[in-house]
């Protein structure tokens, strides 16, 4: 997978995948080695309506995760009801951004991701 030479080979043989949950990883995996303009055409080759679903919200939370600044997207106090679990701890992770990190500290989902944005954030 981390071969870009290889993922054309890969492409083809998630649609002949009959195991949906192994398709899934796969795309999963993918979707953090191709560029975002990419992400639906591998989405789309999964089975199910349901794991096309979940990766194409893991390929809108790439783009989440990916974006320069997301301080203007906080001016929402929605917005992060709307971040999974896991584009939360990633945020809590590596965001560079004071008002992420004091956001997800203050009303992370979870304890682990409050406590690792608060670290991050002192």
């Amino acid at each position: 997978m981390d071969d870009p030479a290889r993922l054309p080979e890969l492409f083809d043989a998630v649609a002949t995948e009959p195991d949906d949950a192994i398709a899934l990883g796969i795309v999963l995996h993918a979707l953090g080695h191709v560029p975002a303009a990419d992400r639906p055409a591998w989405t789309d080759r999964l089975g199910t309506a349901r794991a096309r679903a979940y990766a194409a919200r893991r390929a809108r939370e790439l783009g989440v995760l990916e974006s320069p600044s997301l301080s203007a997207q906080l001016a929402d106090p929605s917005v992060q009801d709307s971040w999974s679990d896991w584009l939360q701890l990633r945020l809590a992770a590596s965001s560079q951004e004071p008002a992420v990190l004091h956001r997800l500290a203050t009303t992370g989902r979870t304890k682990r991701i409050r406590r690792l944005a608060s670290a991050r954030d002192r």
